[in-house]
């Protein structure tokens, strides 16, 4: 006999993702003004680009998540002002993020692109794995 499920069942108080993890890669890499603006706090052109795209999308969903700002969509001017990285390699970038190719962590969006909150543990992985 198969247990019966509720709607209830689905629900979690542990969130969508592990946002402290989150937190604790972001902790000394980015900041948030107290108008909600990413801004980093070491020199991202020092970074490799994917990981400062990826930081860059996470802080705007950490925001979205903790509805400080209403939209988590990255556009690739924005990431080319906040980073200050080569357009064209913030496109070739992307392009390796997004679903065609690579690691699909980046879905298109409108306009933009925007992290799947089922993608967040990876972008975690990928960032990880580049300190050790």
């Amino acid at each position: 006999m198969t247990e019966k499920i509720t709607i209830d069942d689905l629900y979690s108080d542990a969130g969508s993702f592990d946002e402290e993890a989150v937190l604790r890669i972001l902790k000394g890499k980015v900041i948030f003004t107290k108008e909600n603006e990413v801004l980093f706090a070491t020199d991202p052109a020092k970074l490799k680009a994917r990981d400062a795209i990826l930081l860059y999308t996470l802080a705007k969903k950490i925001l979205k998540v903790n509805q400080k700002i209403e939209d988590e969509i990255i556009t690739r001017a924005e990431i080319v002002d906040k980073t200050r990285i080569n357009d064209n390699t913030v496109g070739v970038t992307l392009m390796r993020l997004g679903p065609n190719k690579g690691k699909q962590i980046l879905m298109p969006s409108g306009s933009g692109y925007e992290m799947p909150t089922f993608k967040v543990a990876e972008a975690l992985k990928l960032l990880k794995n580049d300190k050790e």
